[in-house]
């Protein structure tokens, strides 16, 4: 038990000479651990600035990569039935509508707690890749947090690129903020339309 605490002692001493490294700011302390926050975007490694842009990208298109993920799915679904079916590319322009719309997104949920998660680091995390376990822990820990009062909680983060999103007011934040669960929820269920209305197409070609 002794060998496993000087272990821990030090790895968080090498970590934090990382830290150093990258000029962290501390953001704050939460059940033990402490969480740390690039200063600028030229501060972030290369990986994380990497993924922070690529959330930025998406934040800008107003649909995550999950849900990108599912439509060019359904969309492929499509495709792989036939354009000369005028049924199926009817299809193709209905999931290109469903895209289009949520351009107007002006505040994802999913998508500004990856930022999130990408900028901030944990006190026992390698500030220069993006741990996937530690990661998916920080989405879950900032979901809570952010409960209830999103703005107050990413005001507090202090990442330079979301300054312009924080502008609004808290109450306009959290409006949309829950609206973006509606989005969602909306967006799984217009692609669960569309495809079943995509098989019952396939079932009724077949037994013709």
């Amino acid at each position: 038990m002794k060998y496993i605490k000087e272990l821990k002692g030090r790895m968080r001493s090498l970590l934090g000479s990382k830290k150093t490294t990258h000029n962290l700011v501390e953001v704050f302390t939460h059940e033990g651990h402490t969480y740390y926050r690039f200063p600028k975007e030229v501060n972030l490694p290369l990986e994380r600035f990497s993924m922070s842009m690529s959330l930025l990208e998406r934040l800008s298109s107003g649909v995550s990569g999950a849900e990108m993920e599912l439509i060019l799915t359904e969309m492929e679904k499509a495709l792989g039935a036939g354009l000369s079916n005028p049924k199926n590319a009817a299809l193709i322009g209905a999931y290109i509508h469903v895209i289009r719309e949520r351009q107007d997104t002006v505040i994802h949920r999913d998508i500004l707690l990856n930022i999130a998660a990408t900028w901030l680091v944990r006190d026992d995390e390698d500030p220069n890749i993006v741990n996937s376990d530690i990661h998916n822990y920080k989405l879950e820990l900032f979901e809570q947090l952010s409960k209830g009062g999103a703005k107050d909680f990413f005001s507090g983060l202090g990442i330079d690129p979301l300054m312009p999103l924080l502008t609004m007011s808290a109450e306009d934040f959290q409006t949309l903020w829950e609206y973006n669960l509606v989005q969602q929820r909306n967006l799984k269920e217009s692609l669960f339309r569309l495809n079943s209305h995509r098989e019952q197409g396939r079932r009724k070609q077949a037994t013709t």
